[in-house]
Formats: structure tokens, sequence, C-alpha cells
């Protein structure tokens, strides 16, 4: 039976997706389904083009979903960007951001250039892409690289010390922002303040909502989890496992 919220959003990395994965066929055909019957929510700390790559392609090459596509919203940088479909322009268009300065940006991006220089932090000296990337409303750091395949990211820092140690040289030096560590291997700096939470509450303004319209699915929903903010915020939750887990669920709404 589908849950009487109007609104369902969903974390991406490691709940509708594995980590930088594409999404299965088996998970978009059971999103389409309840894109058809309540607004469905996406947010990740990712930027949008990882939206297009990971998350988007069975969604934009199906024409049948084109009439109620607008039920689907996008929240990359974990929510500080709000992307939905413009059925005329037919494309993806950001309706909201909460903006980083330009030189916060530029002052944590040198900052983090120092500490990968510095040799100090056990940060891979042949990472998988780029270690440090400028998502407009958020800089990311990843120690393995951004395109590091999971088992690698995993591995490199399980239980976050490494991650918190950075943050701990960081924060002093940049008392203006906030700093998300997240699953795997990445910590998102981000507006002060700001956290996947925030994203949705600003969500939920532009779509004259209240808390209670909304329910959250997603992975690291426990304390030092990157979906706890949703959880500490009020929000109903469902703490799920993984894919697999999403899916289950899902088809027990549909069903």
């Amino acid at each position: 039976m589908l849950p009487s919220k109007k609104i369902i959003a969903f974390d991406v990395d490691g709940t509708l997706t594995p980590s930088k994965s594409p999404i299965t066929a088996g998970m978009a055909v059971l999103l389409k389904e309840l894109i058809k019957r309540k607004i469905v929510v996406a947010i990740s700390g990712a930027k949008f083009g990882q939206f297009k790559n990971q998350f988007l392609p069975p969604f934009e090459n199906d024409k049948s979903i084109t009439p109620i596509i607008n039920n689907l919203i996008l929240l990359p940088a974990s929510g500080s960007q709000r992307f939905e479909y413009d059925q005329k322009k037919r494309d993806w268009q950001m309706t909201d951001k909460e903006p980083l300065r330009e030189d916060l940006k530029e002052k944590a991006k040198k900052l983090l250039q120092e500490i990968i220089s510095s040799g100090l932090y056990e940060i891979p000296s042949n990472p998988y892409g780029d270690v440090v990337e400028d998502r407009d409303t958020q800089v990311t750091f990843s120690g393995c690289g951004q395109l590091a395949p999971i088992e690698i990211k995993s591995a490199w820092d399980p239980d976050k010390r490494k991650r918190q140690k950075i943050v701990s040289v960081l924060a002093p030096k940049l008392p203006e922002v906030s700093f998300l560590i997240n699953a795997y291997s990445s910590i998102d700096i981000v507006p002060k303040g700001f956290n996947k939470a925030v994203g949705l509450t600003r969500l939920l303004k532009k779509l004259n909502s209240q808390k209670s319209d909304l329910m959250f699915v997603g992975d690291g929903i426990f304390p030092g989890g990157n979906d706890y903010s949703v959880y500490e915020a009020g929000f109903e939750t469902i703490p799920v496992k993984g894919p697999e887990e999403v899916e289950l669920l899902i088809q027990k709404w549909i069903s």
C-alpha cells in the first residue's frame, strides 16, 4: 500500500544506486510507477552532471512518462541546488540554489590542495579522477578521486578517521562553512548550516507543503551517517541497507 505522504524523497548513492553506478533497469521501472502516483525527490551530494550520467537516462529516453516528469525533482549538492524539468525547453533547469561565496570556494580549494600536497593524510598519489571538485554551491574532496571504484573508496577510510582529521584542520580556517562527511571517501564543503534536511525544507516551502507531507528513504540514517540530518530534523525516515531493499519497498508500495 502506498504511503499517505504526498512526497517521497530518496538518497541516491547507496540507496537508489550503488555508489556512482548507473541506476538499474528494475529500479527505474519501479520509480516510474511511483512517479505516476507521488512527487518523487532524489537528493545527493553529487553534482547535477552525475545525475545526468547515473540517474536520468532511463527517464529522459522514455516518452511515456514525459507528461508526469514534473513529479520528479532533483536536489544535487545535498539540496543546495534544485533541478526541475521544463516541458517547453525539454530539458532540466536549475530553479533554486543556496550559493557558496566564491572567496570561500577558492580558499577551500587552496587549503585542500595544501593538505593533499603535504603527504600527511594518506591520500593516494594516483587518484581516480579529480580529488577536489567545484560543484558551484559546494566544494567536494574525494580521497581516492571522484571516479574510484566503490571497493577502493570504501576501503580507504571506513571509520571516517582520515576525513575527520582533515576536517579538524580545515574547520578553524573556514569557520564560515559546514563540512559533511559522506559515506565512503568524500567531504562536502557547503554553506554554513547546510545539509540534506535544509535542502528538503527549502523544497517544502516551494511546494507549499509541511514536513509531515514528506517521507525520506536513505542508507545513511544513523549517527554520523550522511542522511542523519533528515532524521534529526524530524522528518519521517525509512533506513535501508541498499538498492535491493529499496526495490522491495517500492514493490510493496505499488502492488
